[in-house]
C-alpha cells in the first residue's frame, strides 16, 4: 500500500508532536474500499450525503426503490460495508524491520482481510481508506491509497487482503 496521510491526521500529528495539542489515538480502525482515488483532504463521510464536500468517494452500502446508490438505512444491501479491525494492536499489524535501513519501519495486516461477498455489482474498485469509524459515511480519514490492482467488483465476489499485503510504511 503505496499510502498517503490524510490532512486529518497530518494536522493532528503536527499540532501533537510540535505544539503539544492532544492527539487521541483511534479507538477503532477501518477498512473501506473506493471507487475513485481518496485525496489528503478527503473526510471519512460518504460522497452520498448531500452538502458533504471533501468526502470519501466510498462504495455505497445499499440501492434505493429507485436503484440509486444509497449510504441509508431505507435500501436494500448491496453486502457492501468497512471491515472493521478494532481498537490498534499488535494481534492485527506485524513489524517488518527490512525497510529499517532506509529509514522507514514497515507494519503489515498478520491476518486475511475479507470484505464482504458483493449481493450486487459494486463496479469499480480503485482505492483503499483507513477510517477511524466503521459506519460508512462516518468518521476520520487516516491514510489512504491507490490500488496496484484496481478491477470491478460483480455479484458474488469477494475482495480480500492476504497476510502481509496491506503494507503501511512512513516515507
Amino acid at each position: 500500500m503505496a499510502n498517503a496521510l490524510s490532512d486529518y491526521l497530518e494536522s493532528g500529528l503536527l499540532n501533537y508532536l510540535f505544539r503539544g495539542y492532544s492527539f487521541p489515538k483511534p479507538e477503532n480502525i477501518s477498512i473501506a474500499l473506493t471507487s475513485g482515488v481518496p485525496q489528503d483532504a478527503h473526510t471519512g463521510a460518504g460522497q452520498l450525503y448531500t452538502g458533504v464536500t471533501n468526502s470519501l468517494p466510498e462504495l455505497c452500502s445499499g440501492i434505493d426503490y429507485l436503484g440509486k446508490p444509497t449510504l441509508g438505512a431505507q435500501s436494500s444491501g448491496t453486502g457492501y460495508s468497512r471491515v472493521t479491525l478494532g481498537a490498534p494492536s499488535n494481534e492485527r499489524w506485524s513489524y517488518v524491520s527490512d525497510d529499517w535501513d532506509t529509514g522507514s519501519g514497515v507494519i503489515r495486516n498478520s491476518g486475511q482481510i475479507i470484505f464482504n461477498t458483493a449481493l450486487t455489482d459494486w463496479g469499480w474498485v480503485s482505492g483503499v481508506a483507513l477510517v477511524d469509524n466503521s459506519t460508512i459515511g462516518t468518521g476520520n480519514l487516516l491514510m489512504w491509497a491507490e490500488l496496484d490492482n484496481p478491477r470491478l467488483i460483480y455479484t458474488g465476489d469477494n475482495v480480500k487482503f492476504d497476510v502481509g499485503t496491506l503494507e503501511i510504511s512512513f516515507k
